[in-house]
């Protein structure tokens, strides 16, 4: 049997670990609610490459990146460090204030609470309209549980499963149903960059911006280009675009995997990734884009800002392909958008990237519903 001093240890232990609870507490709340760098449990504890989008702020743990939409939108920052370093890497003075205190934080705008949802679909009349709003979320579904088995899978895999015409149907169904969602078209900036530059730079790059459209004989090419939507823009109008997916929706799309296209060396003017670096070995597309372009000319990739935490990182990562980045933003506040140029003293594309391709470009998370 055990002592009464047994029990008495136990009960000064649990004390003590009780008052200990409290002074850090109390602690936190004197420093200002542990707003500062966090300690090495709680990194410890948190995924490294998982992402979230928290209305208009893209978080990725503690070590985001800020940029300009989040000004645009009124986004506040963390801590008054974080504000001071931005302030000074931007050349913004420090008497300027980059958030509008009267405009207030728009990250809540515009959502919709789960139980506002409900009471739509219960006020919709007619058993069709119910049926085509449940139809509607099963596609959504699908279009999420695909996009997960793409993003953290190999190249390979991604193209067995999308090589299933049926598989493919209901992943573009799924797209094209997200694509109304979305503040603006990734295509359509592409188009509007090929027709409103002479280089078909994006002209959100004001300050290099040469108005015209590319010439005439510029060869363009869309990897994972979906249903062809740059072709069926530009083709009416002369331009030659090869399009590739793993599927062919339409007499556009030539089958072929991003990684191996059936074209020449430095036969291509313009390369297109529009929401297509989708694999964990993406960097394989890349420098098969390498292959194929022309020295001096232009790969274009837009992708969902919230799979880029640290779009430096990305762009330096690119780089050691054998690119120069041209230019870098974001558009719409949802997508960013890089321009990078072919060097030409580099013959071969380097597979050794500086950094990780998974850590620079991560999954899109989805809520588990």
């Amino acid at each position: 049997m055990f002592g009464g001093g047994h029990f008495q240890k136990k009960i000064d232990k649990k004390a003590l670990k009780k008052s200990a609870k409290k002074e850090n507490a109390a602690h936190a709340k004197k420093t200002g609610g542990g707003q500062g760098k966090p300690s090495a449990s709680s990194a410890s504890a948190k995924s490294k490459n998982y992402s979230h989008v928290k209305g208009s702020v893209v978080a990725y743990d503690a070590y985001g990146s800020r940029d300009s939409a989040n000004d645009r939108r009124n986004v506040p920052f963390p801590n008054k460090a974080t504000e001071r370093m931005y302030k000074k890497a931007k050349r913004i003075p420090s008497n300027h204030d980059v958030i509008d205190p009267t405009a207030g934080n728009g990250a809540r705008r515009g959502n919709a609470s789960s139980a506002a949802q409900r009471r739509q679909v219960l006020r919709r009349k007619g058993d069709e309209d119910l049926l085509s709003h449940f139809k509607e979320k099963l596609n959504a579904s699908t279009f999420r549980l695909l996009n997960e088995q793409i993003y953290n899978s190999p190249n390979a895999y991604a193209g067995q499963l999308l090589r299933d015409r049926p598989t493919f149907l209901d992943y573009h169904t799924g797209y094209r149903q997200q694509l109304v969602q979305w503040p603006m078209n990734p295509n359509q900036l592409i188009v509007e960059a090929l027709l409103g530059d002479r280089r078909g730079k994006f002209l959100n790059n004001k300050g290099k911006c040469l108005p015209g459209h590319i010439p005439p004989t510029w060869v363009i090419a869309d990897m994972g280009c979906g249903d062809a939507q740059i072709a069926a823009a530009l083709q009416p109008k002369g331009y030659t675009v090869h399009s590739f997916d793993f599927c062919a929706l339409n007499e556009r799309v030539t089958e072929a995997d991003a990684a191996h296209v059936p074209l020449e060396a430095e036969s291509v003017d313009i390369c297109i990734f529009s929401l297509s670096l989708m694999a964990t070995d993406y960097e394989k597309c890349l420098m098969e884009a390498f292959r194929i372009l022309k020295p001096h000319r232009l790969l274009k990739v837009v992708e969902v800002r919230s799979r880029i935490p640290h779009p430096r990182k990305f762009a330096a990562m690119v780089e050691s392909i054998g690119f120069t980045l041209d230019y870098n933003d974001v558009a719409g506040d949802y997508f960013a958008i890089f321009d990078f140029v072919k060097r030409d003293d580099v013959k071969e594309a380097n597979s050794n990237v500086c950094y990780p391709p998974g850590e620079v470009l991560v999954p899109s998370l989805y809520k588990k519903r």
